[in-house]
């Protein structure tokens, strides 16, 4: 019996022990949680933080590309109208050549019959 109250004391050295240290644990825990809830918020002020610079820099590069894409647009209409400018001066030129072959055939009928009509 002695021996059995020997360790049942034992036991509850051991026990109390056992409740000091997860005492100290609770308290780390606690305390742990405290600074997640204090990080939490802190985190979120500093992603709120992030997220609005991030929101100024995109509202500044879109307000510099707005003129970049008109001045695209315009650039692209110009092209379109130069390009049928070219299509309708290539017309014009195919034209002209046409002609100026046709007249340059007329001129030469014309010498060769001046030339006949000296000949006479």
């Amino acid at each position: 019996m002695k021996q059995s109250i020997a360790q049942l004391k034992e036991d509850v050295k051991t026990a109390k022990a056992r409740q000091d240290e997860a005492g100290r644990d609770v308290k780390r825990i606690e305390r742990d949680m405290s600074e997640f809830d204090n990080n939490k918020d802190s985190k979120l002020a500093e992603l709120q933080i992030s997220l609005n610079k991030l929101k100024k820099n995109l509202h500044e590069k879109s307000a510099a590309i707005k003129p970049l894409q008109s001045e695209m647009r315009e650039a692209m209409v110009e092209s379109e109208q130069c390009g049928s400018d070219l299509a309708a001066a290539q017309e014009q030129l195919e034209d002209v050549q046409t002609t100026l072959t046709s007249q340059q055939e007329e001129l030469d009928e014309l010498l060769a019959e001046q030339a006949r009509v000296k000949v006479w």
